[in-house]
């Protein structure tokens, strides 16, 4: 019976020994991260837009917002977004996982550049862009000079030329210069369009990141469709020749009798019954 014992008490031993180090102990607790480390998207979640939260929004009519876009590992989008750029407050949040991030050092990587681009190219080939500015010369206004084409392989035949209007909250107020700017007398006004940067998503769709919209995001596929509950209602797409052919009804800066103040009043009104019948 001895004997057994201790036969049995030395195999014991040796199958202990040939066990791998740390073999046994309790797996350490894994170390919280607010980045995920594994892809997660695509499939995407059913979220088609996103704003600068009111409890965020500067109290300064003036102040410039900003907004940044990031493209993460996981396949989701981080925002960077300050509501005033006058007062450096900076946050973080993600697009589709609407969580916010609280270590962006972790997903930026030294890598602090936006991935929202003027210039994307389709699956098809073909290119997304943005044109225009909203300034002319000696600062005269020219808010609705952006619009967003889609231009063929060869970015030279044009196939789609579209014009996003936006709608903001409180009325801006323009000061005409004349004789610098033929623009009639000064006016308020609360109708522009969207200087828009663009950023791809592996499913087809992308995010139009609005740089003078008050900082909103909306998704669309490759044919401008979107879920955003914000369309047509602060924002609307109208065909950029039809929009030239409503300004050319309000005389020529080069003639002198250019009416901006009843040409931003009239588009203003357009859309406006264009959302009162997306309600009805």
């Amino acid at each position: 019976m001895l004997k057994r014992r201790i036969v049995a008490i030395f195999l014991l031993t040796l199958s202990l020994l040939a066990l791998p180090a740390g073999a046994g102990e309790m797996p350490a607790s894994p170390q919280k991260s607010n980045v995920q480390k594994e892809a997660a998207y695509p499939p995407y979640s059913d979220v088609w837009d996103w704003k600068i939260p009111e409890s965020d929004k500067s109290l300064d009519p003036s102040a410039t917002p900003s907004v940044r876009v990031k493209a993460m590992d996981n396949g989701d989008v981080l925002i960077t977004y300050e509501p005033d750029l006058a007062k450096a407050v900076v946050k973080y949040v993600t697009f589709f996982g609407k969580s916010v991030v609280t270590n962006p050092a972790e997903i930026y990587k030294n890598d602090y550049t936006n991935d929202a681009k003027s210039r994307i190219p389709f699956k098809d080939g073909n290119f997304l862009k943005t044109i225009g500015g909203g300034m002319r010369s000696y600062g005269c206004v020219d808010q609705l000079r952006f619009h967003i084409a889609i231009y063929d392989k060869t970015e030279l035949k044009l196939i789609s030329n579209k014009t996003l209007l936006y709608i903001f909250d409180k009325p801006e107020y323009y000061e005409t210069k004349p004789p610098v700017c033929m623009d009639g007398p000064s006016f308020y006004y609360r109708v522009r369009a969207v200087a828009a940067g663009f950023l791809p998503l592996k499913d087809g769709t992308f995010l139009l990141v609005s740089r003078n919209g008050d900082g909103h995001i909306i998704r669309f596929d490759e044919n401008f469709q979107t879920k955003s509950k914000l369309m047509n209602n602060k924002f609307f797409w109208m065909d950029t020749d039809e929009l030239s052919r409503f300004e050319a009804k309000y005389g020529d800066r080069a003639d002198g009798d250019k009416n901006l103040k009843q040409l931003y009043a009239d588009l203003y009104e357009l859309l406006m019954n264009r959302k009162r019948r997306e309600i009805e």
